[in-house]
């Protein structure tokens, strides 16, 4: 079992900076909240396609370790394309007026990026703030504008009649400086900056003023990241879809979607095959995976804020070797693998669908994607939300945003899930299936609820020990009772169709429900939300395991040893049958 131990460090800890930071790569690359939570529903289809189709080519053809070796090495070639994929169209427009004083105006029009004017964050940027900022300003040709410009400022030495057109148009050019006045608008959604000199040219015009009030847009350009990372937002001329930046993401994260998809549909069933009728101890090798999802995740977001010019344009780029690297070993590692290959069989479909009818299964699915849906939520929006309150709260700490985000995931996977993997059959044994499941719809209204009330993004490092249920306890039981209760010719495929119900159908659905919250309502109010529905669920499973279910090890029991009878593989019978 080490090259399996080994195979499961490898992979999912290459994998892992990938899947991790593509929602706030995608959110960089200039995609709403909306768009990440369609393009996570698109791709979660896409797994909910895959899944039981590779289960059934593999339960019925001897192409189990073919399918193993190219779906890993597509994941590390994908995972490093990502790195050629361009931004969408950005624009910097402000509005320069002139009154009693002359202000830019910024964020006005700029609605996904109000969190960065925040108050608190203006306010820490202002006092950390000496000398004027530089700007330089390229202005639309506003008539009015420009007449009350050429008088009031008095530069008619650049100005011709009629109209005061411009000689050479080099005045449309202005170089300003902001002094920095906290005149934030929350209402309005808009930051005004006053103007404390204008230099068009040779002459400067300090703290210039207009009788009559005028107003133009520009183009700006500043020394300073903060109020470039204000004022740029994103420009589309008609639909997203005539893009070929977005066509070239959705392509390339498909691939590798569908890549780790399919690997993650057999790795387990392969890792059973190698246990035998040591089955329970699944766990102790599955949690090498989580692991090594902490560790690498860390240090991919060490070498990402390491490698970064700037607290707002992160480099993605060392994530991208890193992934290819230890994808590449972890194929050198799987080839060597002894992969046991399924006889076919006739019957497969029917007997997934006999299972059907089963309301045990039913409930089952239907808590599978319950926590699909809240499982969405922390892949998607988590780090999403920590850089909102880091805005809005705490923006000194936005330099080392991406160590933290690391660190939040090595304390899901290290502190959390590995704990619960590694006791996940003692678990099990002790409490029952259901009840296991109940554990983990608890422990989400717990989780999302602590996320609504943190304003600070250091106290969501206790709270990510609550992924050992989410997490840990959740995939052990899934794999467990979906082995269990599945018909033993077609194990790959049913463990497959749970999969692409987790992630195919609850995530899916998360990732629409969660945009379309987390647009409208933030961060605190849309976990707070999560928080209601999850423990509603809760109370319902509980409902239906007191009135509706039988003892749980008996059920288990009783399918399992039938099996027998059906020549179930000798693991099944030893496992099950005790």
């Amino acid at each position: 079992m080490l090259r399996m131990k080994i195979h499961y460090f490898l992979y999912m800890g290459g994998v892992s900076t990938i899947v991790v930071y593509t929602p706030t790569l995608a959110k960089q690359l200039g995609y709403s909240p909306m768009i990440v939570g369609s393009i996570f529903t698109f791709l979660s289809i896409l797994s909910l396609m895959v899944k039981p189709l590779c289960g059934l080519i593999v339960d019925k053809f001897p192409v189990k370790r073919i399918m193993f070796l190219t779906f890993i090495l597509l994941c590390g070639l994908t995972a490093f394309a990502l790195k050629f994929i361009q931004k969408l169209p950005t624009e910097t427009i402000v509005n320069l007026s002139c009154d009693t004083i002359t202000t830019l105006n910024i964020c006005s029009k700029n609605e996904e990026q109000i969190p960065r004017c925040s108050k608190a964050s203006l306010s820490t940027f202002l006092q950390n703030t000496v000398k004027p900022i530089e700007c330089q300003l390229i202005c639309q040709q506003n008539e009015l504008f420009w007449d009350e410009m050429c008088i009031s400022w008095n530069i008619t030495d650049y100005c011709t009649t009629p109209n005061h057109k411009f000689k050479n148009n080099g005045v449309a050019v202005l170089n300003v400086n902001i002094s920095m006045v906290d005149t934030t608008d929350q209402l309005n959604k808009k930051s005004r900056f006053q103007v404390s000199s204008v230099q068009i040219k040779s002459n400067i015009i300090s703290w210039p003023v207009c009788p009559r009030p005028a107003y133009t847009r520009c183009e700006m350009n500043c020394s300073n990241e903060i109020i470039m990372a204000m004022v740029t937002a994103t420009k589309l001329e008609g639909s997203l879809f005539g893009l070929y930046q977005f066509w070239s993401l959705i392509i390339v994260i498909s691939l590798f979607w569908i890549g780790q998809a399919i690997t993650w549909s057999l790795q387990d069933p392969i890792c059973f095959d190698l246990l035998g009728d040591k089955v329970g101890d699944f766990g102790k090798q599955r949690c090498w995976g989580s692991i090594s999802w902490g560790i690498f995740v860390i240090f991919g977001g060490a070498l990402v804020d390491y490698f970064s010019d700037n607290d707002f344009e992160k480099n993605y780029t060392p994530i991208f070797y890193l992934c290819l690297l230890v994808i590449v070993c972890d194929f050198i590692i799987v080839y060597k693998i002894e992969v046991t290959e399924t006889t076919g069989s006739k019957t497969t479909l029917t007997d997934i669908l006999m299972l059907l009818t089963k309301i045990n299964v039913l409930v089952y699915f239907t808590w599978i994607i319950a926590m699909g849906i809240c499982t969405s939520m922390i892949w998607n929006y988590l780090f999403w939300y920590m850089e909102d309150i880091t805005f809005h709260y705490q923006g000194d700490m936005q330099i080392w945003i991406k160590t933290l985000q690391g660190l939040t995931i090595g304390i899901q996977c290290i502190g959390g899930e590995v704990p619960l993997f590694f006791f996940s059959g003692w678990i099990i044994k002790r409490f029952g299936h259901w009840y296991c499941m109940s554990f983990g719809l608890f422990a989400f209204s717990i989780r999302f609820f602590l996320y609504s009330i943190i304003t600070n993004p250091l106290w969501i490092l206790p709270v990510e020990f609550i992924n050992g249920i989410t997490f840990g306890l959740f995939h052990a039981v899934l794999m467990s009772y979906s082995r269990i209760i599945a018909p033993p010719s077609a194990v790959t495929t049913f463990i497959g169709l749970s999969g692409a119900l987790t992630e195919g159908v609850g995530i899916s659905i998360g990732g629409v429900i969660g945009g379309f919250l987390y647009e409208k309502y933030q961060g605190s109010q849309t976990f707070r939300i999560f928080s209601y529905g999850s423990f509603s669920l809760f109370i319902l499973l509980v409902i239906f395991i007191q009135f509706f279910k039988s003892d749980d090890k008996n059920e288990e029991k009783s399918v399992i040893c039938k099996d027998q009878s059906l020549n179930s593989p000798t693991s099944f019978k030893s496992a099950k049958c005790l």
